[in-house]
């Protein structure tokens, strides 16, 4: 072989190769930008300027209306467009390009709370990025929902021309885990009303009884782990009833807030001196078990009591033995908490033994001359369960001569539908296993209650999904939805 011959292979091997690795780039390049379309410089943005609210002397935001100033001035700023309703929702929306206007909408949803927004940064941070992008999609829109005090103010009055049947709606949130969910539990809102009568006071003391700086939050699975006054009051009286001590309750207020857990109680409780010592030992007790349960968590948490002796300062007015003793017996047996399945239980599809079905949490304890009103909320998968708390709870109110009803209640969501859930999940695994920790995203239902309900209320035929994520996997979650936003199942143009 001559050696002209082999310098011209030698420059077509040179050249076939220059060709094979400018292809490889055009496809890296190709896939990058169609992959990583998350502006991370507005997440990290709107994240640190919410956190640095927290870090400011306020400590966080004063109300819910500064929170809407706060997310409507982030986008005068960059010039977005956006409308405020009269139910305090804040709705960012992009019209469809020319060539995606037969494209299916999608509407992505996140809560706003000024009480749990700085913890949710990352999450309303995700949201914020997923309206501003300016990526070529169908109609996309971003809703920052109102709600505040877990009241649902927003999403039970949002326009129902949002969601269509085709509409395809996600539903973001924070949580300890990062997973796709399709389903979650129903809620229903009980009342127990103790009768009441009060007297004049005839104990020689009495102690009164405070708590403050309790951290509220979404109820949730997480209810064991959350200070709860109405049981630190149980505990009190169940005390003093089991050493069978003459006592009466003066006086009640528990710190509602709304349809999340509450935030403090102040109570007084009339005894006779010779009785104190005894019952002063047994609330410092409880004070150190607060403490040492909830001290690492609630920093704020403040726990006291003042015993008053003297005679002028002591309450007038009490309510009666059988008033005290029907309060004491209802705090004892409507308890707050998770209830979980056991192996006798008929145990649904993707559940097991251990896991929650249900969760009951008083809200409210509203003390009047003539009456005792104890809100409840029960969540639970189905009716059948929900139904159990319903009347183990309705047994301890009759057993005590008292009234429960139900004043209303929101069904369980439960998309039958996968189009969105496959190709959400899809879209998922070929482009987040860079930016996300998870490998995979599990799909499952959640057990508690979420805001897919009045979503899923609004248009039953809508496809719907929630996405929990984990604090740092929220960027990867907002870049997931841009691309699914982006591709609308074409997942081809990610391979």
């Amino acid at each position: 072989m001559s050696k002209v011959l082999k310098s011209k292979k030698f420059r077509i091997a040179v050249i076939l190769l220059a060709v094979l690795i400018l292809i490889t780039l055009s496809i890296f390049v190709y896939k990058s930008r169609n992959t990583k379309l998350l502006d991370k410089e507005v997440y990290s943005e709107f994240r640190t300027s919410l956190e640095d609210i927290a870090d400011s002397d306020a400590g966080g935001f004063a109300d819910q209306q500064e929170l809407i100033t706060f997310i409507e001035a982030w986008a005068d700023e960059r010039s977005l467009e956006y409308k405020e309703d009269k139910y305090g929702n804040i709705i960012f929306t992009r019209p469809a390009i020319k060539r995606k206007k037969n494209v299916t909408p999608t509407l992505v949803a996140v809560s706003m709370n000024f009480e749990t927004a700085v913890d949710n940064s990352q999450v309303l941070a995700a949201a914020a990025a997923v309206a501003a992008s300016d990526i070529d999609s169908g109609k996309r829109t971003v809703v920052f929902f109102n709600d505040e005090k877990g009241l649902a103010k927003g999403y039970r009055g949002i326009s129902k021309k949002l969601i269509s049947s085709k509409t395809k709606v996600i539903y973001l949130d924070k949580g300890s885990s990062t997973y796709l969910s399709t389903g979650s539990f129903q809620q229903r809102y009980t009342q127990v009303s103790i009768p009441a009568k009060m007297e004049d006071n005839t104990c020689d003391s009495a102690v009164k009884i405070s708590i403050t700086g309790i951290k509220s939050g979404v109820i949730g699975p997480g209810i064991s782990k959350q200070p709860d006054p109405a049981a630190a009051l149980s505990s009190l009286l169940t005390r003093l009833k089991s050493k069978s001590v003459d006592c009466r309750l003066a006086d009640v207020k528990i710190g509602s807030n709304g349809n999340m857990y509450p935030v403090s109680l102040e109570a007084t409780i009339a005894l006779n001196s010779y009785n104190m010592s005894s019952f002063t030992g047994y609330i410092d007790k409880r004070i150190k078990a607060w403490e040492k349960s909830y001290g690492a968590d609630f920093g704020d948490l403040v726990f006291t009591y003042e015993v008053i002796e003297d005679e002028e300062a002591l309450p007038e007015k009490v309510f009666t033995a059988e008033t005290t003793d029907r309060l004491t017996g209802i705090l004892y047996t409507i308890r707050n908490g998770a209830y979980r399945y056991t192996e006798n239980d008929s145990i649904p599809e993707g559940k097991e033994a251990g896991d929650i079905y249900g969760i009951n949490c008083i809200t409210d304890i509203k003390a009047s001359d003539t009456a005792i009103i104890i809100p409840v909320i029960t969540q639970g998968v189905d009716d059948s369960f929900t139904e159990r708390l319903i009347n183990d709870n309705k047994v301890a109110t009759e057993l005590y001569e008292c009234s429960y009803v139900q004043k209303s209640q929101v069904d369980a969501f439960l998309n039958s539908r996968d189009k969105l859930s496959r190709t959400f999940k899809s879209t998922y695994d070929k482009v987040a296993v860079d930016s996300v920790t998870e490998t995979s995203l599990n799909i499952i239902t959640d057990n508690y209650f979420t805001p897919c309900a009045y979503l899923q209320a609004k248009n039953s035929k809508a496809d719907i999904i929630h996405i929990r994520t984990k604090g740092s996997s929220a960027s990867g979650i907002a870049n997931t939805i841009l691309c699914y936003i982006k591709a609308k199942g074409n997942t081809s143009i990610f391979k």
